[in-house]
């Protein structure tokens, strides 16, 4: 996958959350743009697979239907001495298909432990179409692991043809 497509991901996820920023109250007020002082890259930090259970029957929604799953387990593999291998217990999937199943909206959460035993939580939310799905992943937890808190992390899943697994890659954006 190309870093290419990652950002574009990203920048929708941005943009989408801007729709909550302040709006200027005069239209005269500009900003200076500056460039960056470094291009940002990415660095894959870990693969993840998370079974799924059974599929809920599509709900409608305005534009739409939202497919929820629960996920039943799975396991997260580390890759850098930075990041985290574990086993998912547990967790959630839900998923917004809009504008005549072009466009996603998912939302997932899955909680477990490291090898170590350290209790974890994670959220993944983000927007793509059903070939692209690209997500900003946050992730709870603590000890030796608590710097993950602050990263930027980016993700992309793909779901099994059986639709009993989703793989996940993440990356954590860098400055360099």
């Amino acid at each position: 996958m190309s870093l290419f497509r990652i950002l574009v991901g990203a920048m929708l996820i941005l943009l989408t959350s801007a729709s909550a920023l302040p709006v200027a109250q005069e239209s005269s007020k500009t900003l200076d743009a500056k460039p960056l002082k470094s291009k940002p890259g990415l660095r894959r930090i870990f693969r993840s697979m998370a079974e799924l259970g059974d599929f809920a029957a599509p709900i409608p929604i305005p534009g739409g239907q939202r497919i929820v799953a629960s996920v039943t387990g799975g396991q997260i593999t580390a890759e850098g001495s930075d990041s985290v291998s574990g086993i998912f217990k547990g967790g959630l999937s839900i998923i917004d298909i809009v504008n005549d199943g072009q466009s996603i909206v998912n939302n997932v959460q899955t909680f477990g432990t490291t090898t170590d035993g350290t209790p974890f939580l994670i959220t993944e939310i983000g927007l793509g179409t059903q070939a692209d799905d690209f997500a900003r992943l946050t992730i709870d937890i603590g000890g030796r692991y608590a710097p993950l808190v602050n990263q930027f992390v980016l993700t992309e899943a793909v779901l099994a043809t059986d639709r009993k697994s989703v793989m996940t890659v993440g990356y954590v954006v860098t400055d360099k």
